[in-house]
């Protein structure tokens, strides 16, 4: 999503999806700012910053919110802007709560996305230790009046345009490496891709580019939902949407069942 960008209008996109789709909660979090700002007759400023950055929307509460930045390098040959990762707990219908983590991974260099894969990885598994948004008790007792803390629970999901195809060596990074014939060698602290669980092959399928003229040998899958094993068995299935208008990616659908564990 983007602010205040002369290509689109000057629209501010998250607010205008916001009032579009108004019995969803959401969160936006710009990785990319820099200033737009006006100086108006009589010195006023008008403070305006260009965006980018990730939206999370959800029929439950967003609890709490992070935003991360990720490496990038200088590049001199490439344009190459500053990408990141979302991070948003959300309230389940019933019960709990669930990490979300929405990416954005470099276009350009292969040996960013590497880099930031690993920041993502370190992010994740932070996560429980460091806790919800804030823990313990505080003296002054308004400070706790306004809400509960937070909890910051092991289930996640990790999605988002992440650049890269499964043939990509930033593949293996998320997934384990392939050894031969034994195929993906993963351990508890790779990722588990939701295509391939849902019973699709990880060279399969098409995200990028949105085109009525794109076939599976013309177009790519870049567009990912991770999750790690505990969440697993709650994979019920994964879709691409190709018929879907509004944007150069489609689609990718992925039903969970997040009910409380027996």
């Amino acid at each position: 999503m983007e602010r205040h960008w002369r290509r689109s209008g000057n629209a501010d996109q998250p607010a205008q999806l916001g009032k579009i789709l108004d019995k969803y909660y959401w969160a936006y979090g710009p990785y990319f700012d820099v200033d737009a700002s006006v100086s108006r007759p009589g010195g006023k400023i008008e403070n305006v910053r260009r965006q980018f950055g990730n939206m999370i929307l959800s029929k439950t509460p967003i609890l709490s919110t992070r935003l991360f930045p990720l490496p990038k390098s200088a590049l001199r040959q490439r344009h190459n802007m500053v990408v990141g990762v979302f991070e948003g707990v959300v309230k389940l219908q019933r019960d709990g709560a669930l990490r979300i983590y929405n990416a954005h991974l470099g276009a350009h260099s292969r040996h960013d996305r590497v880099a930031q894969i690993v920041s993502i990885r370190d992010t994740i598994r932070r996560a429980t230790a460091e806790g919800g948004a804030w823990t313990g008790h505080h003296e002054q007792a308004l400070w706790e009046a306004d809400s509960d803390p937070p909890p910051m629970p092991e289930a996640f999901v990790l999605l988002g345009d992440f650049n890269l195809e499964a043939k990509d060596p930033g593949y293996d990074y998320l997934v384990g490496p392939k050894d031969g014939e034994l195929g993906r060698i993963s351990s508890k602290e790779d990722f588990i891709d939701t295509w391939v669980t849902a019973g699709h092959d990880e060279d399969e399928g098409v995200t990028y580019p949105a085109s009525e003229s794109t076939t599976s040998a013309h177009g790519i899958r870049i567009d990912y939902a991770f999750v790690d094993e505990s969440m697993q068995k709650r994979v019920l299935g994964a879709r691409i949407d190709d018929a879907a208008l509004g944007s150069d990616h489609q689609p990718y659908w992925l039903d969970l069942d997040y009910a409380p564990y027996d």
